[in-house]
């Protein structure tokens, strides 16, 4: 009889164990700002964990905060929803050397405050050069063509130059939609890669590059950027638009239906090769400088010669593009190797869309 009432409470006793086991195992890990009372969450003096599920703009930020401050990539738990109302500004760390930045795991951003005003920027620290920005993973919506759209998504900015640059960074699997611009890399931001980037429907450019005091002492250049299988379609500028940039390599991009074009590179790219555009402006590329040195390689476009790119105003549709007849609008000295333009539609066979305008 005793035995088998120690045997009894032997039971209940597991059952018991488990039960706070199966608590712990369901309930969400959240960051320090987040909910600092819970055990295991950074700052809270358990074990650090960098699995955060923000609740809000104020946790959210306080996240990505945290990661450029103490040098280490949090990532968010998946289900992570949150609106901005405001930008959210993270300092990149004085002379960081091992990764830091953010995981999204899928996080899902979107902007509601006012027009114009960028969502997510890092920006450089004056003075002091910072290594290995990581930020991947995250959806970030601009708020809508019949909303308020954000000015940027995500902006990279140096304005000071090297001093203050943001360097060896990488940008992944980032979903950007519905604001003025996707990601904007300004100044001194260089030996980046953005590998599987998106911009779609943005006012102007799905990815934008530009340099920042050029001429002067402390010049802030965008270079060495090496860009894999960017998707930049159906915006109302560029899919992407280099102003003055040149040292940018695309590889496998996609550009579908933007007004301007796929890729506009006013100062020359160094190279784009195993791209395709469809119905994208009246050129996939528009290259009217050589730069240094422009390669235009291997490249498709398809066009059905009417689709062309549009927005919603005054109830109707309205044309804002042109529609596509060609795969490269060149200056002299850009060479062009083996593309080709494929004809469907009402475009088939026609005589006037070629690969060199």
């Amino acid at each position: 009889m005793l035995l088998e009432e120690m045997m009894t409470k032997l039971q209940t006793a597991r059952r018991a164990i488990l039960a706070v086991a199966a608590v712990l195992v369901a309930a969400p890990l959240r960051g320090a700002r987040a909910q600092a009372r819970e055990v295991g969450s950074p700052g809270s003096g358990g074990g650090a964990s960098s699995f955060i599920w923000a609740r809000n703009e104020t946790e959210f930020a306080q996240a990505l905060q945290d990661g450029a401050a103490q040098r280490f990539v949090p990532m968010f738990d998946s289900r992570t929803t949150v609106t901005l109302t405001k930008t959210i500004n993270v300092a990149a760390p004085d002379g960081a050397s091992m990764t830091w930045g953010a995981n999204g795991n899928h996080a899902k951003v979107q902007w509601a405050g006012p027009v114009g005003d960028d969502m997510i920027v890092f920006h450089g620290t004056k003075g002091s050069g910072s290594r290995c920005l990581y930020f991947e993973k995250f959806n970030l919506n601009g708020n809508g063509y019949a909303g308020t759209p954000c000015g940027s998504c995500l902006k990279l900015s140096a304005p000071d130059g090297d001093p203050g640059s943001i360097y060896k960074f990488t940008l992944r699997d980032i979903y950007t939609a519905y604001g003025t611009r996707g990601i904007s890399l300004e100044g001194a931001v260089f030996e980046g890669m953005c590998e599987n980037v998106h911009g779609e429907n943005h006012r102007e450019h799905g990815f934008y590059a530009k340099n920042t005091n050029v001429g002067q002492q402390n010049p802030g250049i965008v270079s060495n950027i090496m860009m894999v299988h960017p998707n930049m379609s159906r915006n109302l500028g560029a899919g992407i638009y280099l102003d003055g940039v040149y040292s940018v390599n695309v590889l496998l991009g996609g550009v579908v239906n933007n007004a301007l074009g796929g890729v506009v590179a006013t100062n020359g790219i160094r190279a784009a090769a195993f791209c395709n555009g469809e119905n994208t402006g009246e050129s996939v590329f528009v290259v009217p400088s050589n730069g240094y040195g422009s390669l235009i390689l291997f490249n498709e476009g398809s066009t059905d010669g009417s689709t062309r790119a549009r927005k919603f105003e005054g109830g109707q549709w309205v044309d804002v593009g042109k529609p596509m007849l060609y795969l490269l609008n060149r200056g002299a000295g850009v060479v062009e190797m083996n593309g080709h333009v494929a004809t469907y539609g009402g475009a088939l066979g026609s005589s006037a869309v070629r690969v060199i305008k």
